[in-house]
């Protein structure tokens, strides 16, 4: 290695330490490297191998690009020949969104209803109100050998669609054919102890929802709600249910259908799904982890990230600043991890036999090391991949230094 490169990586090691706390490049973050912000981006379908990764003529060529850190994702395959002795395809029904703890994943499914055009009229009524799901809708499993530790939910969903677990550790899903959201607590699954919207009336107003999609949750408290496939806006409630404001009605969202909150940056980011897009708001949190956070209203349109390699984005998560953002639908895709602080895409990922299929949703373990990627379905004649829930692995890779 050039003698000129170790003190280059300590020098930038002692800055990204220092300036840990600091915002990204759309909110201020004072230390990006301005060779970096002038430099043209990798062109990945050029310089993408099979697998999704950069090629060595790309490597070669990475003088062009300054990472200070990143990490890898790879599929974990021994955890999907796990799930494969348990029989996850016969078990679950279309795999409609998955949520890691620190001991679980929990995956919701529809069992043996499927979203099709009879489901609901034109005025987005459910037309099988008389058909809940007849099977146990949340499976529990184990994060390191796809056992399953329990499951419940019979008869109590019609059409699940969202799932996600607030800093306390309550469960929040959403049904689209209910209209509704609903709150169980991480110690009583036996009834919701908050439920938001109308059973089956769908509407726009503050008391009603039509499809909604996902859940987040700030650690005080404040809910967000991405609603949905037939209102194009996301909605704030307090902690006991109450309403507070919505916003992104006027920014030409088609079908929201995926919320990550970055609560050290007061962001909460949108998969604009039909847009192929993600947009990043102001979350309007009372207080922040980091203290530079000036006190901003909730639906600040701050930024928004509009890749060429981002096509039908399904889900979105995040580690730090970098956004996880799943392409999805019936179609061969791939998922791509992008630096807020310099817009870049620093990793592409997808299962080692293939690319996804009907990708649907994806959640990060709490410990930032691993996430999960549910399909929706688990058939199709150009794709190899056969599991509806497939687990990565984040993995440190090389730093690129300019020479």
């Amino acid at each position: 290695m050039d003698h000129r490169i170790c003190p280059l990586i300590l020098s930038l090691t002692i800055i990204l330490l220092i300036t840990n706390d600091c915002h990204g490049r759309f909110y201020g973050r004072p230390f990006v490297d301005q060779d970096l912000e002038s430099t043209n981006p990798i062109d990945m379908d050029d310089q993408l191998d099979a697998q999704g990764r950069l090629s060595s003529s790309a490597s070669s060529g990475a003088n062009e690009l300054l990472y200070l850190t990143s990490k890898h994702a790879k599929e974990n395959r021994e955890w999907a020949l796990q799930a494969q002795k348990h029989h996850f395809d016969q078990l679950l029904g279309q795999v409609s969104g998955v949520a890691a703890t620190k001991d679980f994943l929990y995956i919701f499914h529809r069992g043996n209803i499927t979203w099709d055009q009879s489901s609901f009229n034109d005025d987005n009524i459910y037309q099988h109100q008389d058909r809940p799901v007849n099977v146990d809708t949340i499976v529990a499993v184990d994060l390191e050998n796809a056992d399953v530790m329990f499951s419940w939910g019979k008869d109590r969903f019609y059409l699940p669609h969202g799932i996600s677990v607030d800093p306390q550790g309550n469960l929040w899903l959403t049904d689209v054919a209910l209209h509704q959201a609903f709150r169980y607590k991480n110690n009583n699954f036996e009834q919701a102890d908050l439920v938001l919207g109308e059973r089956f009336v769908p509407g726009s107003d503050s008391n009603h929802f039509c499809k909604p999609t996902d859940v987040a949750v700030a650690s005080t408290g404040t809910v967000y709600i991405s609603d949905g496939y037939c209102n194009s806006r996301i909605v704030v409630f307090t902690p006991n249910g109450h309403y507070v404001t919505e916003f992104a009605n006027n920014d030409n969202l088609r079908t929201p259908h995926s919320l990550a909150l970055l609560e050290n940056e007061d962001l909460i980011c949108v998969a604009d799904r039909e847009n192929d897009r993600i947009m990043c708001y102001s979350a309007g949190l009372t207080s922040s982890i980091s203290s530079d956070v000036i006190r901003r209203p909730p639906g600040l349109l701050l930024f928004e990230l509009e890749q060429s390699e981002l096509r039908k984005v399904y889900a979105i998560a995040h580690f730090g600043d970098v956004i996880l953002a799943l392409n999805g639908g019936p179609q061969s895709t791939v998922g791509i991890s992008i630096d807020l602080g310099t817009e870049q895409i620093v990793d592409v990922w997808s299962p080692q036999n293939g690319s996804f299929y009907d990708a649907h949703d994806l959640s990060l373990t709490p410990n930032g090391r691993t996430f999960f990627v549910c399909q929706l379905s688990s058939t199709s004649s150009s794709n190899n991949n056969q599991s509806k829930i497939l687990k990565f692995d984040l993995e440190d890779y090389p730093v690129f230094i300019s020479e």
